[in-house]
């Protein structure tokens, strides 16, 4: 995957993107229907998507839009269809009332407050699915560079569905250990429970890192994501 989100240096101005749509672009029908939207106000957003070719994308703002009308971007083919995949997630969240880390792993999980107990199993069955040698697992920052390559060759949607567990499992025992904390079950209100990591009076979320880079358009980076809760812990109470 490029690791620039567009391939133009700049966004294409409208005269730019009739030139190319008229040199090479045919309209993609399908994906153009897929990015319309109508807003509460009743305002129907109608971007344009243009397949060209090389295996790229041209994403077209509404024409009649009051954004950047008819200014558009080129994108790889692979990182438009992980657009279009996440685009999808975030409406099926938002229908399904996802929107918190929490309702979201709750959702998913297949184990709820039992994680807590299932530490062990869960990153065992982790190194199975992602075909990871255990011993690579040494819950150091790093080692969540090789879970975030396996996870994103995977594929978000089958770790959604799979892994969610184990990935919680595995990142929290990579910050348990870092602060030197406990796992312990926190209830908001009742059947609200969720696994978290408390260290005197804080707490750390090893649910927040996995929602956060499972929601991610850019390649998964655990090890960023952890290091940045735990940094956060350290600012909030050390």
């Amino acid at each position: 995957m490029a690791n620039k989100k567009n391939l133009n240096a700049k966004r294409l101005t409208k005269s730019q993107v009739q030139e190319l749509i008229e040199s090479e672009g045919e309209l993609h029908e399908e994906f153009t229907k897929f990015f319309e939207e109508t807003y509460s106000t009743g305002y129907k957003n109608q971007p344009q998507i243009y397949e060209l070719s090389n295996d790229r994308f041209l994403f077209v703002c509404d024409p009649k839009g009051s954004l950047s009308p008819g200014k558009g971007d080129i994108y790889s083919k692979e990182y438009f269809l992980r657009m279009i995949r996440w685009t999808q997630k975030v409406r099926d969240d938002y229908a399904n009332n996802r929107g918190s880390s929490v309702s979201h792993w709750r959702y998913f999980s297949k184990n709820k407050a039992q994680l807590v107990n299932k530490i062990d199993e869960l990153i065992n069955q982790l190194t199975i699915h992602l075909d990871i040698l255990y011993e690579e697992l040494d819950y150091s920052y790093k080692s969540l560079d090789v879970v975030s390559s396996k996870v994103d060759s995977y594929g978000f949607e089958k770790v959604q569905a799979d892994l969610y567990d184990n990935l919680v499992a595995y990142v929290g025992e990579v910050i348990r250990r870092r602060v030197k904390g406990d796992w312990v079950v926190r209830e908001d209100y009742p059947g609200c429970e969720y696994p978290v990591i408390t260290v005197n009076n804080g707490v750390l979320m090893p649910i927040n890192v996995v929602w956060q880079e499972l929601g991610t358009l850019e390649p998964i980076n655990l090890r960023k994501e952890a290091a940045n809760e735990v940094r956060r812990f350290s600012l909030r109470y050390r």
